[in-house]
């Protein structure tokens, strides 16, 4: 078929190519001898054709012949207005008779078509109909029975016809209704009820009925068509379901919905929008919305009734609020179009637009008035925007400086470090800081802290560079005066240690001499002056050793060697090196430590408790008491040591553990005191990785406190 129709094409297009050809060699030769006039007439044979055969598109070929005829007839024929004129009519005439055979033909291909259509859309109806035609007498007794009938209701003719219709229907009383409706109304259409088949299932049907009477008008039954809704019940029924679900989801929605008729009739409105406009179903929209008597430029905008959705904007005076409308066309079941409108409100939006607008405006004023230089980076190359700071860092012109590279800006020797910097940056790898060499316009080399921040959401960054050129003169200086300065400290501090050994050697006689002067035979007020040089010399050697202690602590010196060291040992050790001075001022000393083992170094566990204890004794008075208690817990020990001696004023507590602080009392002034034993301690106590701390109460006495891992790591 398709190859018989191909065949048709080329025989055409060859008979209409050959006609053409023709007329033009009959143009060029009756052209030749001078004749304009008769020739043409033989143009219309394959105008025709191609009017017939390719309907409208004849008119191309039309255009085609008329430039031929007078390009032909102006090339043999002296040029003339009225040759000009002639030729050109009868080119325009080519195209005039070429449209219409070619809109004749297509009309009439169309009728042909249509026609054809028609009829085998008939035929299939026809063929296909499921309608079942059953003819009934007045008594209710079955006349006819079509084949659809059959198929429908599973019975054959020879078993219901001559019985009663009654039998067929759910409900037999359906049967003397549908008869009384059609004898006193003449008809009955569309009417819906349900029968039983063979099977006595339910189907249901769409019946229309007419009065047969014969030739002399009496009545004798009714002949009924009936159509099987079963499906288009349950399709109902399930279009409704839908339609109760789209009415739930348009009322819940947080957008207003409303329908309007190509009248401008309002069909619908959700809730969201009767609660801001009121119930307006049935009347204008323009009247409901914009209080108008006549229809506003937007309700005419046609472009949705022809298919398109479009989106604006519209601020309602009445409610000072502003609505994002989508508006989209809705085909209804009859054909037509309605306009289906989702309103938005958007005032929000606005206003949150109108303040970033605002917040812009501000940040612009504060970009181009910040105290610090301030750029934005494109892409990590270009920089797009500067400020004046900017301007006058770099020395450069704001014109010179939009559109220049950011590198130009960075010296050599950082160039790499600088470019590695801003990558990592936008990778959220590196600090917001990096410092780097800036170059001026006129080559001047300034040291400058970078901040550089991407902006989000783009591929940007905005750069804050602080000029530390002085600050890095004054570090530079200030770096000279430290490294004098520690030269100077470590200078002293070789003076003090050779000081305090120096100090020692003549301490060490007056103990020898005074030792044998004990064997002699001396009075009683001479042993007192004695015994007064030998605590008088042993306060000295204890300030002594705790002056060279902080020297070697201070000189990073000192090392701990760690072994295992049972603490109540080491306490009774202390406690009773501590024993004579207890004794002396007859105090009670009590401990409670139990049997654990710490890693720690022997000599400064010793050092913590004997300053902490010979402090408690020193500032207790006589018959008070001194407890302490150690602690075990989960990671470390917690240690005490309390007296009820007068106490440290509260302001002061902050400074007891500082070298050579002496709490203003009259306590704090006996001799031998310089304030150094609980540096010591506090220093100890840090090298173990613990912390210490007092507290006390006026009065009542001190607590010293001090926490210590029992595992050094």
């Amino acid at each position: 078929m398709e190859s018989t129709r191909t065949k048709r094409r080329d025989h055409r297009l060859l008979i209409l190519s050959f006609a053409s050809f023709a007329c033009v060699i009959l143009a060029l030769y009756f052209a030749s001898i001078g004749t304009t006039i008769v020739y043409t007439h033989l143009f219309y044979i394959p105008l025709i054709l191609a009017g017939m055969w390719y309907k409208k598109k004849a008119v191309y070929l039309a255009l085609l012949l008329g430039a031929a005829h007078i390009f032909i007839t102006l090339s043999y024929i002296p040029l003339s207005a009225a040759i000009l004129m002639e030729t050109s009519e009868r080119a325009l005439m080519f195209v005039v008779v070429s449209y219409a055979i070619g809109f004749v033909s297509d009309k009439w291909a169309k009728g042909e078509e249509k026609l054809k259509e028609t009829t085998d859309y008939l035929d299939n109806i026809i063929k296909s109909s499921a309608d079942a035609i059953v003819v009934v007498d007045t008594d209710g007794t079955v006349r006819s029975w079509n084949k659809a009938a059959e198929d429908n209701m599973g019975y054959t003719a020879d078993e219901v016809i001559g019985t009663t219709n009654t039998k067929f229907f759910a409900v037999p009383e359906e049967a003397e209704r549908i008869m009384k409706i059609v004898q006193r109304e003449g008809e009955l259409k569309n009417y819906r009820t349900t029968v039983l088949n063979k099977a006595k299932k339910p189907v249901h049907i769409s019946m229309s009925a007419a009065l047969l009477k014969d030739k002399t008008g009496v009545p004798i039954g009714t002949v009924r068509v009936s159509r099987d809704v079963t499906k288009e019940e349950e399709l109902e029924e399930k279009i409704k379901d839908e339609r109760d679900n789209l009415d739930l989801i348009l009322e819940s929605m947080a957008d207003g919905v409303y329908i309007v008729s190509k009248d401008y009739k309002v069909e619908f409105m959700n809730k969201v929008l009767i609660d801001v406009f009121g119930y307006h179903v049935g009347e204008v929209c323009y009247k409901v919305f914009h209080n108008r008597e006549t229809p506003c430029p937007r309700c005419k905008n046609t472009e949705v009734m022809k298919g398109k959705t479009v989106r604006w904007e519209w601020y309602s005076h009445r409610e000072d609020r502003t609505y994002d409308l989508f508006e989209t066309p809705l085909r209804n079941i009859n054909g037509t179009i309605s306009k289906l409108t989702i309103f938005r409100d958007i005032s929000d939006r606005k206003r949150m637009e109108d303040e970033l607008r605002d917040a812009e405006e501000r940040y612009r004023v504060i970009f181009e008035h910040a105290l610090t230089a301030l750029c934005v980076i494109e892409h990590g190359e270009v920089v797009s925007l500067a400020n004046k700071e900017f301007e006058t860092l770099s020395g450069y012109s704001r014109e010179k400086i939009e559109g220049k590279k950011w590198t130009d800006f960075i010296a050599d020797e950082d160039m790499e470090r600088v470019q590695n910097y801003c990558e990592e940056r936008r990778k959220g790898e590196a600090p917001a800081c990096c410092e780097f060499k800036f170059v001026s316009c006129n080559g001047e080399i300034k040291h400058v802290n970078a901040w550089i921040e991407p902006i989000p959401g783009a591929n940007r960054c905005i750069a804050s560079l602080l000029d530390i050129t002085e600050l890095k003169r004054k570090e530079e200086e200030l770096r000279e005066t430290c490294e004098r300065l520690t030269e100077l400290d470590k200078m002293k501090r070789d003076f003090l240690n050779v000081a305090y050994h120096e100090m020692r050697s003549p301490l060490a006689p007056i103990v020898g001499y005074a030792s044998l002067l004990e064997s002699c035979k001396l009075p009683d007020k001479g042993r007192r002056y004695l015994y007064n040089i030998e605590q008088s010399a042993k306060e000295l050697d204890m300030m002594i050793n705790r002056m060279l202690q902080l020297a070697t602590i201070d000189g990073k010196k000192i090392d701990l060697i760690l072994e295992e060291v049972a603490l109540h040992e080491v306490v009774q050790e202390v406690v009773k090196s501590v024993g004579p001075g207890v004794k002396k001022k007859n105090q009670v000393i009590t401990t409670a430590v139990p049997e654990i083992e710490v890693q720690a170094d022997k000599e400064k566990i010793a050092a913590i408790f004997s300053n902490l204890i010979s402090n408690a004794i020193k500032y207790t008075e006589e018959g008070g008491r001194i407890d302490v208690s150690v602690e075990e817990r989960e990671d470390d020990i917690k240690a005490c040591v309390a007296d009820t001696g007068m106490g440290i004023p509260e302001d002061h507590l902050p400074y007891i553990f500082e070298r050579f602080y002496m709490v203003d009392t009259s306590l704090t002034r006996k001799p031998g005191s310089l304030g150094l034993g609980l540096s010591i301690v506090k220093e100890y106590v840090k090298l173990h990785g613990g912390k210490v701390w007092a507290t006390s109460e006026p009065g009542k006495g001190s607590n010293f406190f001090f926490i210590m891992p029992k595992r050094q790591r």
